[in-house]
């Protein structure tokens, strides 16, 4: 996906790594056929052995391996695996976009995300910013290399956080490393009154969502993965302005695979909606939309649920 052009034209990075490390520190069975590391510029499976400096908690609990194939890749093997994309993948603007569709508690997003504001950081400081040289045009394109980061994860505990054990979730990483960055970067503190930040917490809580990226649950029922709500971003930086419009997981992949298919195919992709135009700053002020609720046994741990 890129920013610069509707979602549903291309996929340009979809990030997984979720494997599991043996004590000779070499790469375990693979958890989930989704858990690949994918670019369409040609790198694939492309992964890093586990070394024994590796000293992050890699599995929350067995009963959470158990039940959710949950197995955490380290900061070092995440690093290793964005070294390995080409340089323009960072550039500011349009913001490459990037999937995880089974982001856990948010390792490869906080990675790719202090990658990109770094990015921001340089182009300000060198007055390289196509929105201009101000602090404004700074936080304009902090905004959008945050909304270029989509993610999925079927466990409430790891997107939200909030519970013992799981106190902190992706999403608030993200809004963390949001915030710090703005006061280290460029010495504004942030409040929860902020139109920055609120606008900030509206993309994470939409681009970071509770969903099953398997087509079917336990029982063989859907899970309704191609009604998950995507939002695409169209940044001006002239204007310091957006478009907002918004699909599903399943126009988007659908549109991918007729670009891709040597299949002509009789229907037309659903076509994204446009939803709202406006300053960035101002985002927050758009209707929240709510992803669609799982249904069917989910384990969370030692605890059995029906969502």
């Amino acid at each position: 996906m890129l920013a610069s052009r509707p979602i549903m034209q291309t996929i340009d990075t979809m990030m997984m790594a979720e494997v599991a490390c043996d004590p000779r520190g070499d790469f375990g069975r693979t958890i989930n056929p989704w858990y690949l590391f994918y670019t369409s510029k040609g790198v694939r499976g492309t992964m890093t052995k586990c070394g024994e400096d590796d000293q992050e908690r890699l599995v929350k609990s067995a009963e959470r391996v158990r039940d959710l194939g949950e197995v955490f890749t380290p900061s070092s093997t995440v690093e290793k695996m964005l070294d390995l994309l080409p340089k323009s993948i960072w550039k500011v603007h349009p913001s490459h976009t990037f999937l995880e569709p089974a982001c856990g508690d948010g390792n490869f997003l906080v990675a790719i995300l202090e990658r990109k504001l770094d990015q921001v950081a340089k182009a300000y400081v060198n007055k390289k910013l196509p929105a201009g040289d101000s602090v404004e045009s700074a936080q304009f394109h902090a905004l959008e290399v945050l909304s270029s980061i989509y993610a999925v994860d079927i466990s409430k505990d790891n997107i939200i956080g909030g519970t013992k054990g799981h106190e902190i979730g992706a999403r608030t990483r993200l809004v963390n490393i949001f915030t710090a960055w703005n006061f280290n970067e460029l010495g504004k503190s942030l409040t929860e009154k902020s139109p920055i930040w609120k606008s900030a917490v509206w993309i994470i809580e939409h681009n970071l969502i509770i969903g099953n990226m398997l087509t079917v649950d336990a029982n063989g029922k859907p899970t309704k993965r191609d009604s998950l709500p995507l939002f695409d971003y169209e940044w001006h930086p002239e204007s310091k302005s957006l478009s907002l419009s918004m699909t599903t997981l399943g126009a988007v992949m659908e549109t991918e695979e007729a670009q891709t298919s040597s299949i002509m195919s009789l229907f037309e992709p659903e076509q994204a909606m446009h939803v709202w135009q406006g300053r960035a700053a101002l985002l927050y002020e758009v209707d929240r939309v709510e992803a669609p609720k799982m249904s069917g046994p989910i384990r969370n741990g030692t605890e059995r649920s029906t969502r």
